[in-house]
């Protein structure tokens, strides 16, 4: 008899799929890691851009409740596209998530790992530790997790979330209590973009969009879990709306706590910036230290760690779900469909590793010049978001476009609002030209890809 290659049924429930979501947005890890970029454009208006983030953000989460509504697969946004937009379209999205963005992030991911598990022991103990060491650490670790199905990842997503949320709603309670009397709005306003002109506040706050928009990379891993979930067209979209809510809340409240810490004048936050991109100690870190004592700081350096580790788990399986659905529906070489006894996509999961691999080593040699070991991290982290978050958009344009064309007037005005948002996201990502070069030498592959696809799979 011929094996069925299927998934495990009914193995998550909505919980697990809330928890999920939230660790696929790890906010330790987007916070410790992400604080200095959205502050390097936006500066002291870094909440009003993290505010406008969330609307953003919101109405694209839309688009992805419309469409999670109505159909379920593990290669989500492949077949929510394709059922609308038809076949082509749906494998033009579903290569650019999986492959072009997706591989990468799960890639950059593991580079985060290693620059903020770097400062995390440095903060800790004072030792240096080389960044490269720790790289294998989420690859193997992670693939042995997701090796052995979906609900070993699922109770680690919920141990790592609850505790990280808890440890950063402690460190928001002590900031706001110890300078409660600098408790103001401005952070709320343009002008703590320390800019002369309405143009210049407004390209710093849509600067800090491309930024913020990385804090919720990640808000629909849980999509791909459709054929694993309990009552997956009302779970999923359910626990990706709250999740995503709530995340938003609390990177606004973080982010001005950190501000607040900081404060508000231009000095101040370059010194922050400048100190978070170099080679010494993340100042995050420090402001952690000054109200949680030592052990608190340890406790949020091992969190760190863990948050990055469960967005890495997150990602890798969102991508081999991807990997496994696509080649379900012929669209990849049917070798990835194949599953274990643990019910968990192996060879999709073995093909996403070794990719991701490969971008590890790529985002480290265009970073081959930027100085130290440390430094060289930090910036393939950086690039790597940027260029992630570039394909990212793209991907979400797509599902936007798709529930426009299934909902109603308000609805329209929503993925609209949406798509505009991701409109100026895309805008302000292409930093030079060879990002523009890059996102079109992807288009022409993948629509290439497409007519010799069956070919290649048969």
């Amino acid at each position: 008899m011929k094996k069925e290659n299927k998934l495990q049924k009914d193995a998550v429930s909505i919980i697990g799929d809330f928890f999920n979501s939230l660790g696929g947005q790890a906010p330790t890890y987007s916070i410790a890691g992400g604080t200095a970029l959205i502050l390097s454009t936006s500066y002291a208006s870094s909440p009003l851009a993290m505010l406008i983030t969330l609307i953003g953000v919101l109405a694209i989460v839309y688009s992805v409740f419309i469409l999670s509504k109505r159909y379920s697969h593990s290669a989500s946004f492949y077949y929510y596209v394709s059922k609308v937009l038809g076949t082509p379209t749906g494998y033009f999205n579903g290569i650019i998530y999986t492959i072009f963005y997706s591989i990468i992030g799960v890639g950059s991911v593991a580079i985060a790992f290693a620059y903020l598990g770097y400062e995390g022991i440095l903060a800790s103990t004072g030792i240096k530790v080389n960044p490269l060491v720790l790289i294998a650490i989420p690859i193997i670790i992670s693939f042995i997790i997701a090796y052995f199905g979906i609900k070993p990842s699922i109770k680690s997503e919920v141990v790592i979330a609850t505790i990280e949320i808890g440890i950063l709603l402690l460190f928001v309670g002590f900031s706001f209590f110890y300078n409660i009397h600098n408790l103001t709005l401005y952070p709320f306003t343009l002008k703590g973009t320390f800019t002369n002109s309405l143009k210049g506040e407004l390209a710093a706050i849509s600067g800090g969009l491309i930024f913020g928009i990385t804090y919720f990379m990640g808000f629909e891993v849980s999509t791909q879990l459709g054929e694993e979930s309990k009552d997956p067209n009302k779970a999923i979209p359910t626990s990706t709306l709250f999740s995503t809510i709530i995340m938003g809340f609390l990177y606004i409240i973080v982010t001005y706590a950190i501000i607040l810490n900081v404060g508000f004048n231009y000095n101040s936050i370059s010194s922050f910036i400048a100190q978070a991109q170099g080679a010494g100690l993340n100042p995050v870190y420090i402001l952690m230290k000054k109200y949680l004592g030592n052990p608190g700081l340890i406790i949020f350096s091992i969190l760190t760690m863990f948050s990055v580790f469960g967005c890495y788990l997150a990602t890798l399986n969102a991508t081999a779900r991807m990997i496994y659905g696509m080649s379900k529906e012929n669209l990849l070489p049917k070798k990835f469909e194949e599953v274990n006894k643990y019910k968990s996509p192996k060879n999709a999961l073995i093909i996403s590793t070794l990719l991701s691999s490969i971008i590890i080593i790529l985002f480290y040699l265009l970073s081959f010049n930027s100085g130290s070991l440390v430094e060289q991290t930090y910036n393939a982290m950086e690039n790597a978001y940027a260029i992630d978050s570039l394909y990212y958009v793209i991907s979400l344009a797509f599902l936007s476009i798709s529930a426009f064309s299934l909902t109603n007037v308000k609805g329209k005005i929503i993925s609209i609002i949406g798509l505009v948002i991701l409109a100026i996201t895309f805008y302000y990502s292409i930093v030079n030209l060879y990002y523009l070069i890059a996102v079109v030498l992807t288009a022409i592959f993948v629509i290439i890809s497409y007519f010799y696809i069956k070919r290649w799979v048969n």
